[in-house]
């Protein structure tokens, strides 16, 4: 009698796929890297507060466009601090080795790292992303961005990038812990008007120069979850982390 072992094989992702995830998680989201026996995989986490709940409902319906998942946005409660308080957030967490050649692109040396090799996959929408995730608005029509790299060498290929997209300048602001692009009004109002047709639907109003707060409008539907009262603290991971794909 012959038996014959199944064998799971993992649709992996094309180059479009690729290039849509990377563009999403350029300037958001954790990727943790974990090896079994079994081959391991790749767990993405995406946080927000309340009144950003709208834009992570908005990124998650993005994410499964490319990876399908049953995974949830749920409540959650950040270790108290010293005062003994914690913060309510929003987690997405999924894990899933299709997540392996973003963990590589977006980690090469095992630390997140924007490259050069990176950028040259992506184009306007991933701009969209980072512009959506990363943009402070300042006085008189200036922008400051963040989320641009821990390094100035990064922020100067992210200028570089996003100059070749949109014709935009910028130059790197050295006040902050991790560097900035500063935008003047005019290079601000060029690169808003390039990308405005990738906004994401919660964040145009950081494409369109309005001066109400979209991010202020909250996703009842998600927001319902911080009013339960079951809810998960840092000291309650599983011991053992399954797929949830």
């Amino acid at each position: 009698m012959t038996t014959i072992n199944e064998v799971r094989r993992v649709k992996l992702l094309d180059a479009i796929d690729v290039r849509g995830l990377l563009g999403l998680l350029l300037a958001d989201g954790s990727l943790v890297s974990y090896r079994t026996p079994g081959g391991g995989y790749v767990q993405l986490t995406l946080t927000a507060g309340p009144s950003e709940s709208a834009f992570l409902e908005e990124k998650v319906t993005e994410f499964r466009q490319f990876i399908p998942t049953k995974a949830k946005i749920v409540p959650y409660k950040t270790t108290p601090r010293a005062n003994g308080q914690t913060t309510p957030i929003l987690r997405f967490r999924v894990s899933t080795n299709k997540l392996r050649p973003i963990h590589n692109l977006l980690y090469p040396r095992g630390e997140r790292q924007i490259t050069k090799a990176t950028l040259g996959l992506l184009g306007g929408e991933a701009a969209a992303w980072m512009w959506a995730e990363g943009s402070r608005h300042l006085e008189k029509g200036a922008t400051d961005l963040a989320r641009v790299g821990n390094t100035e060498e990064e922020a100067q290929l992210v200028s570089q990038w996003l100059e070749t997209l949109t014709g935009a300048s910028s130059a790197i602001n050295r006040y902050y812990i991790r560097p900035r692009l500063s935008f003047n009004a005019e290079q601000s109002q060029k690169i808003k008007s390039i990308l405005l047709p990738y906004a994401p639907k919660s964040r145009q109003h950081l494409f369109t120069g309005e001066t109400w707060n979209a991010s202020s409008i909250r996703s009842a539907r998600t927001e319902l979850l911080l009013g339960q009262r079951e809810s998960s603290t840092q000291g309650e991971e599983q011991k053992t982390l399954a797929r949830n794909i």
